[in-house]
């Protein structure tokens, strides 16, 4: 009779009289055409996934550079506690290791379990079992925890592993995942996957809820989309109500919508119906001048011009962002607004020629500094721009220090510019505001108001109640109730694989309108990207 040996990650939460705490539930990568939110996927071509009733077929018959089909999840694990990657699969061909089967990597080292039909591979500690793992399906399970390796089939112990789960996570910062499917370029496979669970310090989701927010009742409403297949776009509210996001647009509020004109990041409406909106990336006509992309309706948005806008930044110059590639000129971000004068604002963000503060968090050969916000001023309705004041600049705050702002004009006049100070690297770092009580000339002192926070939007609702989106990890909410002065209700509206980009509207009074994007999988094991829209009924008193 086979001895019952205590799993790893068992023993790492016992002391030598008393388990201390229970272990970590068992949690679903996938099961039944569902994944867990999170859930990535590297899809080239040659391969194909299909759900039947057997389970997920993940094939790979092609041997051309990039193909593979792996599926892959950030689990979060402790090299001390230890983690655990179970599925039940049924093999079908596998030519070479990698070509079929799971992987683990808790930030320090990885394994991959390779599933031939006559055989099972343990690819780095070099072990190879032989198993019949074509005859049906079997349950394989593998437990790493700090140098041990453990790999049991249908809970029977093949192989225990002291010392041999030594080599080193590959990429910077080395990965913590795990995953499964058909791993390499050069091999083919082919399997059907009934399940495949984890366990590790990844805490488990909880459905999303909303917390009692003293002053307002909030509810959300279900997501539903806007253009199936697209990466973010903003949304824009003309005047008259009408909404655009890219190229489709809504006259009833985001119920429908209909194909128009394409709307870039950042647009403005004036009171006498023009629209103008500026383009991202800017490029360099001489030292300290640059010209960006300029659309302009003269027909309330029925039909665009095209010309660029002038821009004049004495200092400003390009570098490189935060993809490793170089730009010539820095980026106008998503927000232009009036001033008590008619003048318009923009932000924008980059470098001014004194600063080269690299960002710790990036390959230094990148030259990637951290960066710098400000507002530019324009007089003559968008046609030419000229630097106004530095917003922010602190290399000593966030990954990035200041960048991606989005501008809010209060009834008083006074200016709020909400921005991200980070997104990128092991970690994220606070959502900052600042305001200007002079148009934009002067600036506070930036203060944190969300633990998060890339590219940041705002809105202020009929009833004063001012709104901030802002996310990564997830999409996010906050209120605040007096002009900025504090920010509470901070209510996670989305989980999952998304840019975190966000647009909000107030499409009538007490409803808002978030569009974001969400990238996840669909049954098939395919990629379900989309725009969504989100209705979100705010209620205060």
């Amino acid at each position: 009779m086979p001895i019952a040996l205590t799993p790893l990650w068992f023993l790492a939460y016992l002391t030598p009289a008393v388990q201390t705490q229970p272990p970590p539930p068992w949690q679903a990568f996938y099961e039944g055409g569902k994944w867990i939110p999170g859930a990535t996927a590297w899809i080239g071509d040659g391969t194909r996934s299909q759900r039947t009733e057997e389970g997920l077929v993940i094939a790979d018959g092609s041997t051309e550079k990039g193909s593979g089909r792996h599926y892959m999840l950030n689990w979060r694990a402790d090299p001390t506690q230890g983690a655990a990657l179970e599925a039940q699969v049924k093999a079908v061909s596998c030519s070479q290791p990698w070509g079929c089967g799971m992987s683990v990597a808790d930030g320090v080292h990885e394994e991959s379990l390779t599933i031939f039909p006559d055989r099972l591979l343990l690819v780095n500690a070099k072990r190879e079992f032989p198993f019949d793992a074509a005859g049906g399906f079997h349950t394989y399970r593998l437990e790493v925890q700090g140098e041990d390796l453990r790999l049991f089939a249908d809970d029977r112990l093949l192989f225990d592993g002291a010392g041999a789960f030594v080599t080193p996570a590959q990429l910077e910062p080395p990965r913590n995942q795990c995953g499964f499917g058909c791993g390499a370029s050069s091999a083919t496979g082919e399997a059907i996957w009934e399940w495949v669970r984890f366990r590790s310090a990844l805490p488990e989701k909880e459905a999303l809820k909303v917390e009692a927010i003293p002053g307002l009742k909030i509810e959300l409403g279900e997501p539903f989309e806007i253009i199936p297949g697209a990466i973010y776009t903003s949304l824009f509210r003309f005047r008259d109500g009408r909404l655009a996001v890219g190229g489709k647009h809504s006259s009833d509020g985001g119920q429908t919508w209909t194909d128009g004109p394409g709307m870039g990041t950042h647009c403005f409406e004036f009171p006498d119906g023009e629209v103008i909106g500026l383009g991202f990336n800017s490029k360099k006509l001489a030292d300290g001048v640059f010209e960006v992309p300029l659309i302009r309706s003269r027909d309330g948005g029925a039909t665009f011009e095209e010309s660029a806008a002038r821009l004049n930044i004495p200092q400003g110059t390009g570098g490189t962002g935060d993809d490793g590639k170089y730009y010539e000129g820095p980026p106008v971000d998503h927000a232009i607004v009036q001033c008590r004068d008619g003048s318009l604002l923009t932000a924008m963000y980059g470098y001014f020629r004194t600063d080269t503060v690299l960002c710790e968090a990036f390959p230094p050969e990148w030259k990637l500094y951290k960066y710098r916000t400000w507002v530019m001023r324009s007089t003559d309705r968008g046609e030419t721009w000229d630097y106004w004041a530095t917003v922010a600049y602190d290399p000593n705050i966030g990954i990035e220090s200041f960048c991606e702002a989005d501008l809010l004009t209060l009834p008083s006049g006074d200016l709020l510019c909400f921005m991200r100070t980070g997104g990128s690297g092991p970690s994220f770092s606070p959502l900052y505001l600042s305001v200007s009580s002079d148009d934009g000339k002067t600036w506070e002192t930036p203060r944190p108001i969300a633990d998060r926070g890339v590219w940041p939007n705002a809105c202020r609702m009929a009833d004063g109640t001012l709104i901030v989106t802002y996310g990564r990890p997830d999409n996010w909410l906050a209120f605040s109730l007096d002009d900025g002065r504090t920010w509470v209700g901070h209510t996670c509206l989305y989980q999952g694989a998304t840019t975190s980009y966000n647009s909000v509207e107030e499409v009538e009074p007490g409803k808002l309108l978030v569009v974001y994007d969400s990238h996840s999988l669909d049954a098939d094991g395919n990629p379900a990207k989309g725009i969504r829209g989100q209705f979100v009924q705010v209620q205060r008193g």
